[in-house]
């Protein structure tokens, strides 16, 4: 595989290829979207950004602030098929599926199933590497352009274990992100409690993986970029879109309050994505992971860096609001209620673990991760419609896969050839290969 890192390097300090100036709608306002009308301002193009909820109104929020660099884990791995009868009774793991969900679900199931075996991994390992590994470079270069990097910092993620069994079971993983070149330090005891001498005094073991970013205020960094558009002749409408109609040479995207024309559309707005595929004629497999927080108020003994107990799949993300507590996720479709009874299960655990946890939490939240079942986004143009670029459905590593996405959208607008191969990411390809 060629060094796309070097690549992106060379690309960064070459002197940009401008095409002529576009009129660009970017339908969604959360990292994808603003990291894509950041970069196709500073393009020179006229970016007008949609999105009912406002910026960061959705998944972006509300995550955990990890930005991995070198990711390239699917989000199931081979056995899952076991594990699918305790989703359905347990209420306490990390994942669940609603039972009454659960017949609608079966069908994206069960492509995620076959996409779990290995040599199928190897080829989303690889595919999801060849963003992953620009991840920090495009970071580098959206804070060159928004003046945001306070809430960004360089302090790893970590991951600890209570038992040893658990250690052991992650070990087919850990070696394989290895193998791929995601660089973990093993912790003992003392390695842990030099990072985090505030953690209860029950892990034995631990993973940091160094060089990945915590960004403390994921609201923040989206806000500011938004801002920074705006503040560049951008333009922001807080309405949703209906549908897309695209020609030869314009797009219009239509909304209850009537049609508007630009030249080229970005659908990057996650969850509710694949309504506005549909109005162009073809469909994606797109599920809702649903995800959870609770925000407690920061204790004077708090963390430094995002931490995982594996065990329960418990998040701390000592962020600027507060500290988040996060979960695994539901399966529960797009529109059903809240169910915040989920979490709220889970808080003793996050207490055992940091014990010097207030009682009471300051607010809570749920999210939807807009999932492929191979675990690879949809990035491209759309099928017969050359000038709507899709940019969604990046799952639980959107925050980490925002900026270098915009980077491509940027590209394929202004008529560049990404260094990424994009045929692993386009919409009609098979999701179970």
């Amino acid at each position: 595989m060629p060094d796309l890192s070097s690549q992106q390097a060379d690309r960064e300090s070459a002197p940009i290829s401008r095409g002529p100036a576009r009129s660009v709608a970017v339908i969604g306002a959360g990292i994808v979207g603003v990291s894509a009308a950041v970069f196709l301002q500073n393009e020179g193009h006229k970016v007008t950004l949609w999105d009912p909820r406002g910026p960061a109104g959705g998944a972006s929020y509300g995550n955990a602030g990890i930005v991995v660099a070198t990711s390239c884990l699917p989000i199931a791995t081979p056995g899952i098929l076991r594990e699918i009868p305790s989703m359905l009774l347990s209420r306490n793991g990390p994942v669940t599926i609603r039972p009454s969900y659960f017949p609608s679900a079966l069908p994206w199931l069960v492509r995620l199933v076959l996409a779990t075996r290995w040599s199928k991994i190897e080829r989303t390992a690889q595919a999801l590497l060849s963003l992953s590994r620009n991840a920090l470079l495009a970071y580098d270069r959206l804070l060159e352009i928004v003046p945001v990097a306070d809430v960004i910092h360089d302090v790893g993620k970590l991951t600890v274990y209570s038992t040893e069994a658990a250690f052991q079971a992650g070990a087919t993983s850990r070696r394989f992100t290895v193998e791929k070149g995601m660089a973990v330090d093993v912790l003992d005891r003392d390695g842990i409690y030099d990072l985090e001498p505030h953690l209860a005094p029950m892990f034995s073991r631990g993973v940091l993986q160094p060089h990945s970013r915590f960004v403390s205020n994921p609201r923040r960094l989206i806000e500011t970029c938004v801002e920074h558009v705006l503040a560049h002749g951008g333009e922001m409408r807080q309405i949703a879109v209906a549908s897309i109609e695209s020609r030869s040479t314009s797009c219009t995207v239509i909304t209850n309050d009537g049609s508007h024309h630009f030249d080229w559309v970005v659908v990057a707005c996650g969850a509710w994505s694949e309504p506005l595929c549909r109005s162009l004629g073809f469909s994606v497999p797109l599920e809702s992971e649903r995800g959870y927080h609770l925000v407690l108020p920061q204790p004077d003994q708090s963390l430094r860096r995002p931490t995982l107990w594996a065990e329960h799949y418990i998040n701390l993300s000592p962020m600027e609001e507060g500290l988040r507590m996060t979960i695994g996720v539901e399966y529960a479709g797009r529109d059903a209620p809240p169910d915040y009874s989920l979490p709220y299960r889970l808080l003793g655990y996050a207490r055992t673990m940091l014990p010097s946890l207030p009682g009471k939490h300051q607010s809570e939240w749920l999210g939807l991760r807009p999932s492929l079942p191979d675990s690879l986004p949809v990035l491209g143009p759309a099928p017969g419609h050359p000038n709507v670029i899709l940019a969604f459905g990046h799952n639980h590593i959107g925050l980490t896969l925002g900026p270098v996405t915009g980077q491509i959208v940027a590209d394929l607008v202004s008529g560049r050839a990404p260094a990424v191969d994009l045929r692993p990411f386009v919409p009609n390809r098979s999701y179970v290969r």
